[in-house]
């Protein structure tokens, strides 16, 4: 008797574990079955973004060469603005070596005169006196009434 005893709980055993394996069973089938379906809206949608990058990769490609043409159109400008900085620089320069020269011409000459003796400044006063006297008349003659 035992043993049909053992034999009933090795069936009822093997009855749920085979229950158990038959649920286990169907919930790998209904995630097997929600991957699948999940995995074919991915490649649906990898396919739409492949395409769209490569829409985007064309259309950057395309920029970039533009850009690179207008560079490329722009290289003269450049070029002549250099230029034009150069010549302002030799032109700045040698405005600057004139003034220098100028104001070195002027200092010497104001050296010179304030080094000359006294009777040479009478000198060339006495030179500008006609001149002077000159002028003075002709203002005169333009302010008094005419007759």
């Amino acid at each position: 008797m035992i043993i049909q005893i053992s034999v009933a709980i090795i069936a009822i055993a093997f009855v749920v574990l085979v229950v158990f394996l038959i649920t286990t069973l169907r919930s790998v089938t209904s995630l097997l079955g929600q991957t699948n379906t999940t995995i074919r809206e991915l490649q649906s949608e990898m396919k739409s973004v492949t395409m769209e990058a490569s829409e985007l990769l064309q259309h950057t490609s395309e920029v970039t060469l533009d850009v690179l043409q207008k560079l490329h159109a722009l290289e003269p400008t450049f070029d002549s603005v250099k230029q034009v900085g150069e010549a302002v620089e030799e032109i700045t320069s040698s405005v600057k070596q004139a003034s220098t020269t100028v104001a070195r011409t002027i200092k010497d000459k104001v050296t010179e005169e304030a080094c000359q003796p006294i009777s040479g400044k009478i000198a060339k006063a006495l030179q500008l006196a006609p001149l002077v006297l000159d002028a003075w008349h002709q203002i005169k003659r333009h302010q008094s009434p005419v007759k």
